[in-house]
């Protein structure tokens, strides 16, 4: 859990990206493994998925190295 004071912001919609991209890469990985190109392409297309969607939940702005900013005082 964070605390107040950490520089970790806990939104769902960054946990759901994050989750959504690590699925893209475990699938694509044993797609490789399996010699399966369907199932390869759909981890492909989760991880973009996840990337962009991380991008628009604003994932880069979440965890800053100086804590929280302003806006959670």
């Amino acid at each position: 859990m964070a605390s107040d004071n950490s520089g970790h912001d806990v939104a769902p919609g960054i946990w759901i990206a994050t989750f959504v991209i690590i699925a893209g890469t475990i699938l694509g990985g044993i797609a490789l493994i399996e010699w399966n190109w369907p199932a390869f392409w759909i981890g492909v297309a989760l991880f973009v998925g996840g990337c962009v969607g991380g991008y628009f939940a604003g994932i880069m702005e979440a965890v800053t190295e100086f804590g929280p900013g302003p806006e959670h005082s």
